[in-house]
């Protein structure tokens, strides 16, 4: 700390979980300050102890209530005439320290300061220093606040006399693009909520524009095309996060009760379902194992096991240690119930409840599936039959994205094969999109559909969709497969939204066939930026 004789400075900071990030930006004002504030909202890392070891005051208050009041409270803390506000995740270089030592050493007055910030993602920087660098007011008189903002957060200068300091703030934003894409998400479905409880509206066309001008603005306006790669990642990833958010806020305008925690996606569901068909009890050629694999599906499964009627001869369900009502749903229908909780992937999860089976056939589902009364009865007609031992049959399957079938009731259909003969096909072990090892085989598509619901709510499916990319990226990394360069990624990214959007026909679902092909686009733009990051560890440049 900085000697008593010189004007009183705090440095301002609220944490959760930034021991990393505070090894850092400790070192960078330790000799600056006379105190360091931190106000800690739940950390279960070693923050305290690497916050303390720099002489930091530390206090703790859970009670989120949004980043800006966060803020006020963590000031409320500090006895300095100057308020430094900085993120764990910020650094300050050496030329901004000694301006701001300079600029303290004067009394606080009416003007408050702006700081340049240059970010950083996987350690590299995306902001060109002689490009036009965003200032943010984080100097500023004791007697300023942030206001109360839930996010993007941001000092009320009211009418103070405003000036922006030589030197930088490095702003260590990321260090991976896992990281990076699920914080961006939880901010843009906090700030969806804030302004969706204002009444704030938005319409599919005006996602869509903001999001291209979010991009132009990152990559063009803001000079990221200087930086190369890592220019071209964070724009593409910010302008996800545009689109995140305001798709996320039309969601909650259109669809706000799919967003309760006890919102129930179907008709038949775990309050109310009756009682069940039961098993197959002719005799016929052929059986039916229906096998499914699952984890806290109680908002889907009932619809989906009670859409089989009696067309199983068994069901078996494998859990990968489920907390909800799965189980009793399971056994209410008559369903055999296995647990594997050493989790190897969906394809060799699959394989491990097939092992179960006893059937002629394999019926695979999902829990959020759900099976109309046309393909039922293919189904029923082919167990009529000798089993086919040469030949696997695919299923339509018609999505249902935020409760529509966004495609058309007949445009597309994803074309899958889910039925098979037990002793002669399996699933292959990939971790993520697992199917049928049956390279070479005559498949034979039923008629009817397979309905899949595939989320709940947009968020769900975005979150899914990271969750899915991030799986892909380590697995095809650990095969040796690269990335592409980003030229070519640009182009394939398009061409996802146009296959999509055009040839299999989201356009037809309006603002959520939007939503849909926007979201397709950014999951292949997605996992192959998290390729590139695991297969050449932080080396992205080509």
């Amino acid at each position: 700390m900085v000697s008593a004789t010189m004007c009183r400075l705090s440095v301002v900071m609220i944490v959760k979980n930034e021991a990393d990030n505070l090894r850092l930006s400790l070192p960078s004002i330790k000799d600056l300050a006379d105190e360091i504030i931190i106000l800690d909202s739940g950390s279960s890392d070693d923050s305290q102890a690497v916050a303390e070891s720099f002489g930091a005051k530390w206090y703790v208050n859970s009670d989120w209530q949004g980043f800006g009041v966060q803020r006020q409270r963590a000031q409320a803390y500090a006895k300095g005439r100057w308020i430094l506000a900085l993120d764990a995740d910020e650094v300050v270089d050496k030329a901004l320290a000694q301006v701001i030592s300079q600029t303290i050493n004067q009394q606080p007055a009416q003007t408050v300061y702006g700081l340049k910030r240059l970010d950083y993602i996987f350690g590299h920087r995306i902001d060109h220093p002689r490009w036009r660098v965003k200032p943010y007011w984080r100097l500023y008189p004791a007697a300023f606040q942030f206001n109360l903002d839930h996010v993007h957060e941001s000092l009320d200068v009211g009418s103070a006399q405003t000036e922006v300091l030589e030197g930088f703030l490095e702003h260590h934003t990321a260090p991976d693009p896992e990281f990076l894409l699920r914080k961006r998400l939880a901010y843009a479905l906090t700030w969806a909520k804030e302004r969706h409880g204002r009444g704030k509206r938005v319409s599919g066309l005006g996602v869509l524009l903001r999001s291209l001008w979010s991009w132009l603005r990152q990559y063009v306006i803001n000079g990221r095309f200087l930086q190369g790669r890592y220019g071209f990642i964070y724009a593409g990833i910010f302008a996800q996060y545009t689109f995140n958010k305001y798709a996320l806020l039309y969601d909650l305008n259109h669809r706000s009760d799919s967003y309760r925690e006890d919102y129930q996606p179907h008709a038949i569901n775990h309050h109310k379902f009756p009682e069940p068909a039961g098993m197959n009890t002719q005799d016929r050629p052929a059986t039916l194992s229906v096998v499914m694999i699952v984890k806290n599906e109680q908002k889907h499964l009932p619809a989906c096991l009670y859409s089989l009627g009696d067309l199983a001869d068994e069901i078996v369900i494998l859990d990968s240690g489920s907390t909800d009502q799965t189980q009793k749903i399971a056994e209410h229908f008559g369903a055999k119930w296995f647990v594997n909780k050493d989790w190897q992937g969906f394809g060799r999860q699959r394989q491990i409840a097939q092992n179960h089976a006893q059937g002629d056939y394999i019926l695979a589902l999902d829990a959020d599936e759900q099976l109309d009364a046309q393909l039922i009865q293919a189904i029923k007609d082919l167990l009529k039959r000798p089993v086919v031992n040469d030949a696997v049959f695919a299923v339509k399957r018609q999505n249902i994205f935020c409760g529509k079938a966004v495609h058309g009731n007949a445009w597309y259909y994803d074309r899958i094969v889910r039925l098979y003969a037990r002793e002669q096909f399996t699933y292959h072990d990939y971790d993520v999109h697992e199917s049928v090892g049956a390279q070479g085989v005559n498949v034979k598509v039923l008629p009817g559909a397979l309905q899949h619901f595939t989320n709940d709510n947009l968020y769900h499916f975005l979150d899914k969709n990271i969750r899915y990319s991030t799986v892909w990226g380590k697995e095809k990394s650990s095969l040796g497969k690269k990335s592409k360069s980003s030229v070519v990624l640009a182009l394939t990214t398009f061409h996802a939204w146009l296959r999509e959007y055009i040839f299999r026909g989201a356009i037809l679902g309006g603002a959520y066939g939007l939503f849909l092909s926007v979201s397709a686009a950014g999951y292949h733009f997605n996992k192959y930026i998290i390729l590139g990051y695991k297969a050449t560890k932080y080396d992205l440049e080509e």
